[in-house]
């Protein structure tokens, strides 16, 4: 969560799941190597307001995302209701309004259910943050690696259509599930980017006291169950910050 006020950190510029909140088998976190002499992390009030916004626009892009993939699964059980009952119609209907409800989201700049990616400055000072979105565009003919399976020309009488329907509901859900994942890691940055303001934390953090501060958020987090810190109650969120 604050690997950017931990100098010498390491790891892949993704955003999902942050590892860096989980213990293996219930180790102690490892000690980093000695911090280079002078490293300092900004964090004044601008920076942490920039990082602010940057983490809200990204969670309202990813929620914008989910709550397309929840029309996607409505969609693909009112395509297998259809293919069971034989209406061509009913297929018909489900698979257009699902296409234009999101042909009209992507319009309005849903760039993740095109399969997009959106940058969130999660941190003040630190390298963007990469969300991979999730195409759910309707395909005449898609391909193997497409998650949805189903054609938008399908027909009711296309005896491999339940089975494209059931591959879609499963690589959706993982997809979701990723995005899921997006949401908390995001909504972490965003409480303690709040509690860092809140709290008016110096402008200046020399690289000892921002791996202390990093510590001390980890530990929090992990007594908390790896709630997200953005749902706790200001004063819970500022004890993290107590030595």
């Amino acid at each position: 969560m604050v690997s950017s006020i931990m100098p010498g950190a390491t790891g892949a510029n993704a955003l999902g799941v942050d590892q860096r909140m989980a213990r293996a088998n219930g180790a102690a976190p490892q000690r980093r190597e000695m911090p280079t002499p002078g490293d300092s992390v900004e964090l004044s009030g601008a920076s942490l307001a920039s990082s602010r916004e940057s983490v809200r626009a990204g969670l309202a892009h990813v929620q914008e995302a989910l709550a397309l993939g929840h029309e996607a699964q409505a969609m693909l059980v009112q395509v297998q209701a259809a293919a069971k009952s034989g209406s061509q119609a009913d297929l018909d209907a489900a698979l257009s309004a699902f296409a234009e409800r999101l042909e009209a989201a992507i319009g309005r700049g849903a760039t993740l259910v095109a399969g997009g990616t959106v940058s969130v400055q999660a941190e003040p000072g630190a390298a963007s943050v990469t969300i991979d979105g999730v195409d759910l565009r309707l395909k005449a003919e898609p391909s193997a690696d497409d998650v949805m399976a189903v054609s938008s020309e399908a027909e009711v009488a296309d005896a491999e259509l339940p089975q494209a329907v059931q591959r879609s509901m499963e690589k959706l859900q993982d997809a979701m599930t990723r995005l899921l994942d997006s949401v908390r890691s995001l909504e972490a940055h965003q409480g303690f980017l709040g509690a860092a303001e809140a709290a008016s934390v110096r402008t200046d953090l020399d690289a000892d006291s921002a791996r202390l501060l990093a510590l001390q958020v980890r530990q929090g987090l992990e007594k908390a169950g790896g709630m997200a810190i953005a749902n706790a109650e200001p004063q819970a969120v500022l004890t993290l910050f107590r030595a």
